[in-house]
């Protein structure tokens, strides 16, 4: 199992940075291979653990703990309330401790479900649509080709002596919906039970 020391890093997904600057066309030799080196990181991504700070739409806040495998990933919370989302298997489940409730959406319709593919091509299907690489970090965002519209998943990494760590997720659905996640104290390799990605049922 490897620790990621990752000071100040950020998931910043759950569900872009709107700050990053779009690249057109991506045709260049050096942002070709920066997206290579994306795919082929994600791709051997597994066993993550991390605790995280989410940010919602309207500036509250929450957080708990986050755990991925590849295809699956699950978030407890601890604040504001108990809450419990899995997403994996073509959906996303919320279960909300404090009042019972249970939703439960699609991935096609939700930014995640680009991250959650096995196994994941940042091409065909998938649209890169901005590079933006600077000293110790690198920006990729995605959308759907065939719905570029309804959703835009930007991934953060740290970049440090050619090593690719996921620090930021931040999604913004088709009505402009943003949520960012904050990770700290990130770990890979975990042995993660597949019991953990079983979605909630209230």
């Amino acid at each position: 199992m490897r620790t990621r020391p990752l000071k100040g890093g950020a998931l910043a997904v759950l569900l872009g940075l709107g700050a990053c600057a779009t690249r057109p066309g991506l045709g260049g030799a050096v942002q070709q291979g920066q997206v290579q080196r994306v795919e082929t990181y994600l791709n051997g991504l597994h066993g993550v653990r991390a605790h995280f700070v989410q940010t919602w739409p309207d500036g509250g806040t929450g957080g708990g703990t986050m755990a991925y495998d590849p295809g699956h990933m699950r978030l407890d919370y601890v604040s504001p309330h108990g809450m419990q989302m899995v997403a994996g298997e073509g959906h996303l489940t919320l279960h909300d401790d404090q009042n019972g409730s249970l939703t439960r959406v699609a991935l096609s319709r939700n930014p995640l479900g680009m991250l959650l593919r096995v196994p994941l091509h940042l091409s065909g299907d998938i649209r890169v649509t901005a590079v933006q690489a600077q000293p110790g970090s690198l920006q990729l965002t995605l959308v759907r080709t065939d719905a570029p519209t309804e959703g835009a998943l930007t991934l953060t990494f740290s970049d440090s002596a050619g090593q690719l760590a996921l620090v930021g997720l931040q999604g913004v659905d088709a009505r402009q919906h943003r949520i960012v996640l904050h990770l700290t104290d990130v770990t890979e390799g975990a042995t993660l039970p597949a019991s953990l990605f079983t979605p909630p049922s209230g």
